[in-house]
């Protein structure tokens, strides 16, 4: 985990629906997935709303929803256009229906690409 980072993330495409109201005061919406996740928040890509850091946002995921803060906003430069990171505000189990997952840790994930590379089972 990087230094910032207040837990582990785990590798998941889940798909969700993004809400919030614009500068107008209208409500406005897309489609988007996730690309990573925690239990307190995810990295989306997808997101075509104009958003700024700090903004609350709302996630819906099935019947779920819970209100999200942006904290990281990708650019072009980092080639992360459309890319989003949330923390979430509300605590609300299992949002992105992962639950019975778990991270694997780098040195299991190490010796999986080596037997996938050597050939050995």
């Amino acid at each position: 985990m990087g230094p910032t980072r207040k837990e582990q993330r785990l590798a998941a495409v889940v798909p969700v629906r993004i809400t919030s109201i614009n500068e107008d005061g209208d409500a406005v919406n897309c489609l988007a997935h996730t690309l990573n996740v925690s239990r307190r928040g995810a990295r989306l890509a997808g997101v075509t709303l104009p958003l700024r850091k700090g903004v609350v946002i709302r996630i819906i995921r099935g019947r779920a929803n819970a209100a999200f803060r942006v904290v990281w906003i990708g650019t072009a430069e980092t080639k992360s256009v459309n890319h989003i990171g949330v923390e979430s505000l509300e605590a609300v189990s299992n949002f992105w229906g992962l639950e019975q997952l778990q991270p694997v840790s780098v040195d299991l994930e190490q010796e999986g690409v080596q037997r996938r590379t050597s050939g050995k089972p």
